[in-house]
């Protein structure tokens, strides 16, 4: 066989070779993007479990009459290399919907995401609640997560803590049904650090805080007020107490040592001496009791001047201001007498 025969013998199988190949990509394009779709009219809500393989997906999919054939989806994702960059969650499937369409809902991971909402000033237990009633993981691991000393250390909380009370901030985020514990948990901690006002562990420390105690007193100034014209004002108060020495002496603390509290708040809750007794203890409760948002953070550490001592609810979310104790006396039986009228028209 001449040496030019060869050659166009070998020129020829890789002309073969080529039209061979360019024939299948063109079958596998037109394939993708031919109109084959399932008999699902309606919008029906798809979900890709994590884990799962393609096999799986593709068999879900037929059983949800969203594919005609389970291996045709599965072996144009294997040819086209999309199944791996498939994401799990929740899709919503609008119609009938073409392969073509379908493979490249999946890989661009157009997944439903869930919304909650978190008020400032909740307790983890409260915030745990709203994380389930919104659809994601209903489990006991939230609870379980928030005191585990392993898991904590991997947040980049800057002082040991023994619960994650107080880091937990309060915004609305939003999430894949199939979000884990863990996931959900270190957003709300690294949003918490992201919103943390500028120097304040610094700031803190210029007013005889800790970085804790800091939190702390943000937590408890979240749960007196909710107005933020007087959180700098009842800061003013916490901080002329702890200067004097004074117990804190705030309710929510004590509320917050109860358990199973009724929502009534006796004298003897008052004289029963727990960890979050501030009427009893001197100083700071042991931990946070709510998770501040930034204004309580803020006033926590920028309060007012004042020589206020005394405050007591008003009855309408405001309080009464007093530097002086016959002063606050007075302003407390002023008060309870007129919500006591209150509650009577009411």
């Amino acid at each position: 066989m001449s040496k030019k025969y060869k050659q166009f013998i070998s020129n020829k199988g890789k002309i073969y070779i080529g039209v061979g190949i360019t024939a299948a990509i063109l079958f596998l394009v037109l394939l993708i993007n031919l109109p084959i779709q399932g008999t699902n009219s309606k919008e029906v809500l798809f979900e890709i479990k994590e884990g799962a393989s393609l096999s799986q997906i593709a068999l879900d999919l037929k059983k949800s009459n969203l594919v005609q054939s389970a291996t045709l989806f599965k072996w144009v994702s294997l040819l086209t290399g999309k199944d791996k960059r498939f994401r799990s969650g929740q899709y919503l499937i609008k119609g009938k919907v073409s392969l073509a369409k379908l493979i490249g809902l999946f890989e661009q991971g157009k997944i439903i995401l869930l919304q909650f909402t978190i008020p400032e000033g909740l307790r983890m237990k409260e915030i745990f609640a709203k994380i389930r009633a919104a659809g994601l993981a209903n489990t006991s691991k939230y609870e379980v997560l928030s005191t585990d000393q392993t898991f904590i250390k991997t947040l980049g909380i800057p002082i040991p803590v023994t619960t994650l009370e107080g880091f937990l901030f309060p915004e609305t985020y939003m999430f894949s049904k199939n979000s884990s514990e863990k996931v959900v948990l270190r957003k709300m901690v690294r949003t918490f650090f992201q919103n943390l006002p500028m120097d304040f562990k610094t700031r803190a420390s210029k007013l005889n805080l800790s970085f804790y105690d800091a939190i702390t007193l943000a937590s408890i100034i979240e749960k007196e007020t909710g107005k933020n014209s007087e959180r700098k004002l009842i800061s003013s108060v916490f901080h002329n107490r702890l200067r004097i020495k004074m117990p804190l002496q705030t309710d929510p603390t004590v509320i917050y040592g109860i358990k199973n509290f009724n929502g009534n708040l006796t004298r003897k809750h008052l004289r029963t001496k727990t960890p979050y007794n501030t009427y009893i203890i001197s100083g700071f409760p042991p931990t946070p009791i709510s998770n501040p948002g930034i204004d309580s953070l803020a006033a926590a550490i920028s309060p007012i001047k004042s020589d206020y001592l005394f405050f007591v609810g008003t009855g309408e979310g405001k309080h009464k201001f007093s530097a002086e104790y016959k002063d606050h006396k007075k302003a407390v039986v002023k008060y309870q007498r007129k919500r006591r009228k209150n509650y009577r028209s009411y």
